[in-house]
């Protein structure tokens, strides 16, 4: 499966202003509550919050992937967050997050769910997604940017 597959231009955002790291989430619960038919924002907040307490999901290099796989879901959907100041997200390498890629994903899904982490460090890894995608400007763009970079992983 395609990350593009995943990502609806609607769950694409930027981030103006500061944000702690429980703000955020709750903001990330809300964008994808309007997607994830059946599911509310609190419902994906409490999911993503339980997934940070085993650890942060922030992967260093200014990235963040939190994620959480709900019973409630019958297929993945990711939201892609640009934050021009950075929030704090208790990053391995103390940088504050500028990208973040949001993943929920069915519960019985074990090895999509995974796949799919997978392939966005990949992405992030091996393109220039980051840096072409912290200089744009609009949903669309991101979205085009996601297509190109991701065909070269």
């Amino acid at each position: 499966m395609q990350l593009i597959e995943l990502v609806e231009k609607e769950n694409i955002i930027f981030l103006n202003g500061d944000f702690t790291k429980d703000e955020i989430i709750k903001k990330f619960g809300e964008i994808l509550s309007k997607d994830v038919l059946g599911l509310s924002s609190d419902k994906i907040y409490n999911a993503l919050i339980e997934r940070e307490k085993l650890g942060s999901t922030a992967v260093g290099e200014e990235v963040a992937i939190p994620h959480a796989k709900l019973d409630s879901i019958s297929k993945a959907s990711i939201a892609i967050a640009v934050s021009r100041n950075g929030i704090d997200f208790d990053a391995p390498d103390k940088l504050a997050v500028k990208l973040f890629f949001v993943v929920l994903s069915p519960e019985s899904d074990i090895a999509g769910h995974l796949k799919t982490l997978a392939r966005i460090s990949r992405l992030v890894k091996m393109t220039d997604f980051k840096s072409r995608v912290l200089s744009s400007s609009n949903m669309e763009e991101v979205l085009e940017i996601l297509k190109e970079e991701e065909s070269k992983v």
